[in-house]
């Protein structure tokens, strides 16, 4: 895909619990296609978990802005277009925007973790400021990483250009009774 007026720029949403897990990719994607967030898989070769928006999507996403242009389909001239993707990783990974990076808050002392990059081990990061170690998931990434197995992205999103309606996080934890985050992210 070549760069849109955004770059690469996505909106992720990601279950609260780290480790969670959907069992039944398909019973999943099928309950994603019932809510009406995503519509048909994108016939594509290389990758089976590319799907339209659905029917819903723009109940679900508030754009913001007085006139936003979204592309929900592609065309010759312009290969970026706002469609969703799952990604089921085998353990807990760290997306965290790339540009716009901001320094995440230490949940003990609240204060920013200058160079978190250099502090970080494989499942924590240690705050120079109150000398502690804490997991991932318990930094505040203030909207700009999240840290889970499965995430579902919906690309063509400059941040806070849209946010995830309460409708649909509610409609997402009734899926699989589990709460879900968003968070932003910038290539």
């Amino acid at each position: 895909m070549t760069t849109s007026k955004h770059g690469k720029n996505s909106l992720y949403l990601h279950p609260k619990q780290a480790d969670f897990q959907v069992d039944d990719l398909p019973a999943f994607i099928h309950a994603l296609q019932s809510i009406g967030l995503i519509a048909q898989k994108i016939d594509t070769q290389k990758n089976t978990a590319h799907y339209f928006t659905g029917k819903k999507y723009l109940d679900y996403i508030a754009y913001m802005g007085c006139a936003p242009s979204i592309q929900f389909e592609t065309s010759e001239k312009n290969e970026n277009f706002c469609f969703i993707k799952i990604h089921r990783l085998p353990e807990p990974q760290l997306i965290h925007s790339q540009k716009q990076a901001r320094a995440p808050h230490c949940p003990h002392c609240n204060k920013p973790v200058k160079n978190w990059l250099d502090k970080k081990t494989t499942s924590g990061i240690h705050c120079d400021s109150c000398d502690n170690t804490s997991s991932i998931e318990n930094f505040n990434w203030r909207k700009m990483a999240g840290y889970a197995q499965l995430f579902i992205e919906i690309t063509d999103i400059f941040p806070k250009e849209a946010i995830p309606q309460a409708s649909l996080l509610d409609k997402l934890a009734g899926i699989n009774d589990v709460e879900w985050l968003y968070f932003y992210h910038c290539q």
